[in-house]
């Protein structure tokens, strides 16, 4: 029976409490030193080299001090279990430090800092590399559609409008599409990293310090861009983290709507997208099936992208403004896991749709069926004849019903079944020759005149697909300049502690 002397017996009457230890402690500690330890230790060298250049410490202590982070940075944190000696990793790292230059020494790397502003500082600096990894994954399958767009330029196809064919249209049409979805995705991260890149150190607890530091030159040797600059929206703000899960949900819900498609291409109804032997398995009992596993598989894997995202807002919504434990290390791992589950469905589906053969030739004789070029012939009879498009429309409309009852396709309109259909319409006949008929229901003719910008025209496919190309390229150098102002910075830092050890 749980009686408050069963549990003092259990959990002791100091701190920490056994099952605080276990619940809590013992967790967040693994979490600290999984993404957090190498961080932490890059912080306090940036401090220490910001508080000597100063003078709020002596070049003898920051010599030391520098030298016993070193040392500790070559420690392998990954075996360290939680010790109830120590409240978190923190002040692990601190007591090590001690051991190594004294605790006197030890003691002024804490000069003009908190462990609020430093936690802040460490998620984002984790978080921005993670969100760099999806760029970088995210540009990879953008290449891989545009090489397929690029070999479906007159790939003709049906397009749908609530699920059922609509007009003839090419697979490179819907697959830029699709791209141009996923390079707002790209503005929308380039977004994102520019919020999380600014420093909160120099907040301390949440109102500064009264010491004379240069919140700027920590910022710049740790590669950040600039500083949330109010002390307390350093430590208080937490929409760096919400506009993170809201970049990844939109990025995921577009993937899993593309999922849908794609795996509604690979039945056998449809016959569309043929997947390589490599992502599909057989059956256990059925020895002709081909089942597209690889993309089941990433489905559940987006899904679970979104919902790792959503608990951020469903942990944050209503909570204080101010230094809470709610947007610390329980929180963010969710961000982490969005992220991993995104980028392995980015993965998957890079090597999928680079491997995947389509079937041309199905295509082409869909987009002749179901009278989906019946725009077209109302199109005409507009441009040639003069007709009010809602006349033309209804003419149209009244001719395929006249098919579909009669049970006959688009090629078998005759010129008689217009001037009959027109005539009782209008009151006198409307004459089509067969050529023109026959130009009008060609899905080939309906794609290539739709020349408008933005249409299916395979000369204005490769116009966008050109600036599309460009602008990857673009957006790929983007990220290759955030790389290296990262790894630019750090060899900086490196720099500058080996010039004041020595």
């Amino acid at each position: 029976m749980y009686t408050r002397e069963y549990v003092e017996q259990m959990d002791g009457t100091h701190f920490p409490g056994k099952t605080f230890q276990d619940c809590v402690l013992a967790p967040i500690f693994d979490t600290q030193k999984n993404y957090y330890a190498k961080p932490f230790i890059q912080i306090s060298k940036a401090h220490a080299v910001m508080l000597f250049e100063q003078n709020i410490i002596t070049k003898h202590e920051a010599k030391e001090i520098l030298s016993g982070l070193k040392k500790i940075d070559l420690m392998d944190m990954s075996d360290r279990q939680y010790d109830p000696s120590y409240e978190d990793m923190f002040f692990m790292i601190e007591h090590e430090l001690e051991n190594l230059i004294g605790k006197d020494t030890a003691g002024r790397l804490h000069i003009a800092r908190s462990r609020n502003d430093i936690d802040i500082c460490e998620f984002r600096m984790v978080l921005r590399e993670k969100v760099l990894e999806v760029m970088e994954a995210l540009n990879i399958f953008r290449q891989v559609l545009l090489s397929l767009a690029k070999e479906n330029i007159e790939t003709i196809m049906p397009a749908y409008t609530h699920t059922q064919p609509a007009q003839p249209t090419t697979l490179a049409h819907y697959i830029l599409a699709y791209q141009d979805s996923l390079e707002r995705d790209f503005d929308r991260l380039v977004h994102l990293y520019n919020t999380i890149n600014q420093s909160p150190l120099g907040a301390a607890a949440i109102t500064t310090t009264g010491f004379p530091i240069n919140r700027q030159r920590t910022a710049e040797l740790l590669g950040f861009d600039g500083l949330v600059e109010n002390s307390y929206d350093g430590i208080a703000g937490c929409d760096y983290l919400t506009e993170c899960a809201s970049a990844l949900m939109i990025m995921n819900t577009s993937l899993s709507r593309f999922m849908k498609d794609t795996l509604d291409f690979c039945t056998k109804e449809f016959n569309v997208f043929y997947l390589s032997d490599p992502y599909v398995q057989v059956s256990s009992i059925m020895p002709q099936k081909r089942n597209p596993s690889s993309l089941e598989q990433t489905r559940p894997a987006i899904s679970k992208a979104i919902a790792e995202s959503k608990c951020v807002f469903d942990i944050l919504h209503n909570t204080p403004f101010g230094d809470i434990v709610d947007t610390e290390e329980q929180l963010q791992p969710h961000l982490y896991d969005s992220i991993k589950y995104t980028i392995r469905a980015l993965k998957m589906l890079s090597s999928v749709f680079t491997t995947l053969d389509v079937n041309k030739k199905l295509l082409l004789e869909r987009a002749h069926e179901g009278f989906i070029t019946a725009t077209e012939l109302a199109d005409i009879l507009v441009r040639d004849k003069g007709l009010s498009f809602r006349h033309s429309h209804r003419i149209t409309s009244t001719i395929v019903k006249y098919m579909v009852k009669h049970e006959k396709k688009a090629k078998d309109i005759t010129p008689q079944i217009i001037a009959d259909i027109s005539e009782e319409i209008l009151g006198k006949p409307i004459d089509l020759e067969v050529d023109e008929i026959e130009k009008a229901l060609d899905p080939v003719n309906f794609v290539y005149v739709r020349t408008i910008t933005g249409g299916p025209a395979p000369i204005e496919t490769e116009r966008m697909l050109e600036k599309r190309l460009e602008s990857l390229n673009n957006n790929q150098q983007l990220y290759n300049k955030f790389i290296d102002k990262l790894k630019s910075s750090d060899e900086k830092l490196q720099e500058t502690v080996a010039t004041v050890i020595s």
